[in-house]
């Protein structure tokens, strides 16, 4: 465990100010999170665990950010958690970081900083911010403020951001309490992160905000069982995640996970990569779905007319080929023999589909 001096950067003074205010005349309180502005101390442990909680799985990740510490109630609830990484305590407030840093003096991966969280500094694996933004910073409009930290945070985060807010119609008002409007927070992270989640089924009045980069922490939690990877690589390609997937897969080497594989190549633009891996499923349970794909890549490539000559070979034995090569069709405008081949689409979803082409 390590405490260092202030950052060269000064923190916000209107923040700092603020926070003296509110959190000095608690210092000498004899309740931990009375000292850190929480009235009951087991409403403040269930939100060290919610917040800990939702940061996901932390046996993997190797640093964390505790974003406004305050006495670090945070860390042992993280190590007890499973998280053995790096792990880095920033408050605003000195006193608080002194306390943080002899509270936790066996933990030598344990650090603490008294700097402005929500300005610039290195990043983590996963940030967390409890309780930091639901005193008044002095700012005029909080949900400003709480907009900016957020986007602040983000550009901090490695892999996963928790933050706990104190929600404007659900938190009962209080002296120095911010509350936040929770729908605007949340447009805002779903314009920041490509998955986010919102929680409100711990403390009551406040709610948790978790972004994050990828969905795969959260189907490994719902889909633990190593048969279900491959399920798992196939919804994150379904998201976009490309390179999430690829890595998922690749060590797998069956021939679904090859296929995942050159459709992530495919996904992020690698043409002649996919095509290799395609064809190299010839002869494989999935060589049909691989040379699907296949004519995809050609007519993406500019090679159209073996692509409409592959999915009318395809189209004799498979719906999936059928619906490609009506889209094809209605793309041209030939409408009747689009329908023509919907017709003779025998799965009921792929022809609703196939319909819905035709007849927008």
């Amino acid at each position: 465990m390590t405490a260092t001096d202030p950052d060269p950067a000064p923190p916000s003074g209107r923040r700092r100010g603020a926070a003296q205010a509110f959190y000095g005349p608690l210092a000498d309180a004899d309740s931990p999170a009375r000292r850190v502005g929480w009235e009951d101390d087991d409403a403040h442990r269930l939100r060290m665990a919610a917040v800990a909680l939702a940061a996901g799985p932390l046996g993997t990740l190797t640093s964390a950010l505790d974003a406004g510490c305050g006495e670090a109630a945070l860390l042992p609830e993280l190590r007890r958690r499973g998280f053995a990484g790096r792990y880095r305590g920033e408050d605003i407030l000195a006193h608080m970081v002194e306390r943080a840093a002899e509270a936790n003096a066996g933990d030598p991966d344990a650090s603490f900083v008294a700097a402005d969280a929500f300005a610039d500094g290195p990043a983590a694996d996963v940030v967390l911010c409890s309780g930091a933004l639901n005193t008044l910073a002095g700012a005029v409009d909080h949900d400003a403020e709480v907009a900016a930290a957020l986007t602040a945070l983000w550009s901090r985060t490695g892999e996963r951001l928790v933050v706990d807010l104190a929600v404007a119609d659900r938190h009962p008002p209080g002296a120095g309490i911010a509350r936040a409007d929770l729908g605007r927070a949340w447009s805002l992270a779903r314009s920041l992160a490509p998955v986010v989640a919102v929680r409100e089924d711990g403390v009551p009045g406040e709610a948790l905000l978790v972004l994050s980069r990828s969905r795969a922490a959260a189907l490994t939690e719902r889909l633990p069982d190593p048969r279900d990877a491959i399920v798992r690589a196939r919804l994150l390609l379904s998201g976009g995640e490309a390179a999430a997937a690829r890595a998922l897969a690749a060590p797998l080497q069956s021939p679904e996970a090859r296929l995942v594989v050159a459709l992530a190549d495919l996904q992020d633009g690698q043409h002649g990569r996919a095509e290799a891996g395609l064809r190299r499923l010839a002869g494989t349970p999935v060589a049909g779905v691989a040379r699907l794909h296949l004519a995809s890549v050609l007519w993406i490539t500019g090679r159209r007319r073996a692509s409409e000559a592959l999915l009318r070979e395809l189209a004799a034995t498979h719906d999936e080929a059928r619906v490609h090569l009506v889209e094809l069709l209605v793309g041209r405008g030939a409408r009747e023999e689009a329908r023509t081949i919907a017709a003779t689409i025998e799965d009921a979803w792929i022809q609703r589909e196939a319909e819905r082409m035709i007849e927008p």
